[in-house]
């Protein structure tokens, strides 16, 4: 008799701890997405506050805008050029840090996307372009997005870190040669 109802009790107890850690782990699972949300929101922030820093030095010299914006190129015999130069190396900066967090943040929102700014920037800005493929080591998920543009036709092209072609292909026109 005493047997049965030891049995019992430890059932029960196993029960009550078997709730206890369910509950547990179910805090567990929601702080978890709390920080992970609170993560993603950073980072987004830190990739705007870099873009953002970047435009202001466009602001700071207008007629540079052209370069980037207006697919003017930069000939090495240019006054500006070390200036343009700079720029270009500094927006590579902020569109690999951006393929990069975005290639760490595959489940956020909006990261699957995150590569049509910097293929639209490729594309409209033959000094960008330039500064990339001469150091392909220093923004490699850059130069592959730049690649991924260069095929004939029309391009599919997708984030090179987040994805699939279903989730993330957008269409890129073709880049010149």
């Amino acid at each position: 008799m005493w047997e049965t109802i030891l049995g019992f009790v430890s059932l029960m107890l196993v029960a009550v701890s078997l709730c206890f850690s369910a509950v547990q782990t179910r805090e567990v699972a929601k702080q978890s997405r709390i920080n992970n949300g609170i993560g993603s929101a950073t980072a987004l922030m830190e990739v705007n506050n870099l873009s953002r820093a970047w435009h202001d030095r466009l602001l700071e010299n207008p007629p540079l805008r052209a370069y980037f914006f207006d697919r003017k190129p930069s000939a090495p015999t240019d006054t500006d050029r070390s200036v343009v130069i700079t720029l270009a190396e500094l927006l590579a900066d902020v569109l690999e840090c951006e393929l990069q967090v975005a290639g760490l943040l595959p489940d956020f929102r909006f990261a699957h996307s995150w590569h049509r700014w910097p293929a639209h920037m490729l594309e409209q800005s033959p000094v960008l372009a330039e500064v990339v493929e001469s150091q392909p080591d220093w923004w490699p998920t850059l130069h592959e997005l730049w690649r991924s543009t260069g095929e004939s036709g029309p391009a599919t092209v997708t984030h090179p870190l987040a994805g699939g072609v279903a989730a993330t292909s957008t269409r890129v026109p073709r880049r010149r040669r």
